[in-house]
């Protein structure tokens, strides 16, 4: 995987160094009211940083607490949007917890799928999982087709808590979003 680089220089805020290697972020601060340097793993960050007036944290998926903390729009906005959105494509990769629908898409057994969205609309509150039912009755149609894969993987990584129930009532879900594209 490549390095990445973001350097800020900032008058009042000194300089920041952020190097993107492989699964981690490392980073070296250097103002007037602190200096520190410290690596963070990519799986512990929330993919998606919070805005914090001139800051943009990624947060810690464990206490909440930023742990990377970005100057935004420094040292030009190009450059920081190219830096955040590789950030966190790497940190979405690191989340080992969320399906992925591989490059090649999926085989899709079609009645298994027909079967799992039953099964489902039987025992779960569908008002909770809308968006995947609808995303697997669009699959149904074109099995297929990567991107509706995709589209169910991205509901259900949304779930929530919810999770645990589908994957009770549909366990076919597991081996289709797990699987290597056989």
């Amino acid at each position: 995987m490549e390095t990445v680089e973001l350097i800020q220089k900032d008058p009042v805020e000194g300089s920041r160094e952020f190097t993107l290697d492989n699964d981690e972020v490392h980073y070296v601060i250097n103002s007037p009211l602190r200096n520190d340097a410290l690596s963070v793993a990519l799986n512990v960050l929330e993919p998606e940083p919070k805005a914090m007036g001139s800051i943009l944290a990624f947060i810690s998926q464990v206490n909440k607490e930023p742990l990377v903390e970005l100057l935004v729009d420094n040292p030009d906005k190009e450059t920081f949007d190219q830096f955040v959105e590789t950030l966190q494509q790497r940190i979405a990769e690191e989340d080992f917890s969320r399906f992925r629908v591989p490059d090649k898409g999926v085989n899709v057994n079609v009645e298994r799928l027909e079967e799992s969205i039953d099964m489902l609309r039987q025992h779960v509150d569908s008002t909770e999982i809308e968006p995947l039912l609808s995303a697997m009755a669009v699959l149904q149609t074109k099995p297929k087709d990567v991107q509706c894969q995709r589209n169910v993987a991205d509901a259900f990584n949304e779930l929530g808590f919810v999770q645990g129930q589908v994957l009770t009532y549909a366990p076919y879900i597991t081996y289709l979003l797990s699987s290597s594209g056989d």
